[in-house]
């Protein structure tokens, strides 16, 4: 993609926002003096280049780059094993190490009880360079970094500039799109550059009615909107933006199109091809959470979007309307059913002397199977005597019947 290809190497690469590209070049001179510096934020609307800053201000200066995006650290646990030991000592052939958490306001609220605590720590013991990304830089989630870092604004990038610099690439490339849909990609980047040149990218050799398919840059795209584009498109580009501008992460989005194939495609062949591109995304999504190799998201993304949309033979079922993917409801009601568990248990420990791992693990099942065979044997009046002699309330009740009756024992 562009988006990759033309990554910034050094912080002159970076389009727009010279003034907060000057302040970067002047905290690398520091760096690079051996100065300690204070923790910086990045901050500012999505697109605008905060991460490639980041990332060029390392590699201008000869440094490596350790990076954490949203997935990596989530818990105290994963910080300190991954984090940690990176701050305190120098990467390959001596070199220091630039560590970037990106985009730390977007997962910050699923930050464990201690997460913000070993950022502190790690903030004040580090050796190395911290540089944080954010959008919001005054996002209460994050409000414990304010006093800890210095910060630098990265506003959209002005039109004029995203222009210039789509004309130089398109110079490179050896391609070009009309004055039209040039001043249109423009237009509706809303000062995102990525945003541009995946733009760009996809309209390159395509008709000038397709430029409908591009939608203003601040507004997401909602996940019934990108179903529409890849179920109905058939289109290769079409589908690709779609899943590109969606808020859904690639996990969802995976768990949307796998339940909702046979809602829209009608034929065998349609649904088969689908589902074996739907399979192909999933593998390659997996890969990269195990390996911790994002490459390969780009794979599962055109494999997602535009190879399900490419099993589009053009006979389409419009009779069922989208349906939620059962199995994130399943994890939904299980999930809710053991906080449920959590409380009972609680609540018996006082009854039953015991702790609550043992209570979940052992006691309710038991609990369930004595009432279960008491209103068979004797009815249901039997089985609340049970419940009562308990202490459980007949919500309580009513949990542990639902619970067992997806769980397993």
């Amino acid at each position: 993609m562009l988006s990759d290809k033309y990554i910034p190497y050094t912080l002159n690469g970076i389009i727009g926002n010279r003034s907060s590209v000057e302040s970067l070049k002047k905290l690398g001179a520091e760096m690079l003096a051996g100065s300690k510096v204070k923790p910086i934020m990045i901050y500012g609307p999505s697109g605008t280049g905060k991460t490639a800053a980041a990332r060029a201000l390392a590699y201008e200066n000869g440094f490596e780059v350790l990076e954490f995006n949203s997935s990596d650290y989530r818990d105290a646990d994963t910080i300190e094993k991954k984090a940690m030991p990176a701050s305190m000592t120098r990467g390959l052939f001596n070199k220091r190490i630039v560590i970037i958490f990106d985009e730390i306001d977007e997962l910050s609220a699923k930050f464990d009880a201690g997460a913000e605590r070993t950022i502190t720590k790690l903030i004040n013991s580090s050796k190395q360079p911290v540089v944080f990304t954010a959008s919001d830089y005054w996002d209460r989630k994050i409000s414990f970094l304010r006093t800890k870092v210095d910060r630098i604004e990265f506003k959209k990038v002005d039109r004029e500039e995203i222009r210039g610099f789509l004309k130089r690439i398109m110079e490179k490339e050896g391609k070009t799109v009309s004055e039209e849909i040039l001043d249109e990609i423009v237009k509706r980047s809303s000062g995102d550059v990525r945003g541009a040149m995946n733009d760009l990218e996809m309209m390159f050799g395509a008709k000038p009615e397709l430029i409908e398919s591009l939608s203003m840059r601040d507004r997401k795209m909602e996940i019934f909107s990108v179903l529409d584009k890849i179920f109905l498109s058939g289109n290769f580009d079409i589908a690709r933006y779609a899943a590109i501008n969606t808020d859904a992460d690639m996990g969802m989005l995976i768990n949307w199109i796998d339940e909702n194939i046979p809602n829209r495609y009608v034929s065998k062949g349609e649904i088969r091809s689908a589902y074996f591109y739907a399979s192909k995304a999933s593998r390659f999504y997996n890969n990269a959470s195990r390996t911790n190799y994002y490459g390969y998201l780009r794979y599962a993304q055109i494999m997602l979007s535009s190879g399900v949309a490419m099993a589009n033979t053009g006979r389409i079922s419009m009779l069922n309307n989208y349906s939620f993917p059962a199995n994130i409801m399943h994890m939904s009601r299980a999930k809710k059913g053991k906080e449920a568990l959590t409380a009972i248990a609680g609540k018996l420990s006082y009854v039953l002397h015991a702790n609550r791992k043992d209570i979940i693990r052992d006691g309710l099942p038991l609990i369930d199977l004595m009432m279960r065979a008491a209103e068979k044997e004797s009815g249901a009046e039997a089985a609340a005597r049970i419940a009562a002699s308990m202490g459980l309330e007949e919500d309580e009740v009513k949990v542990l019947r639902e619970y067992y009756k997806y769980s397993s024992k």
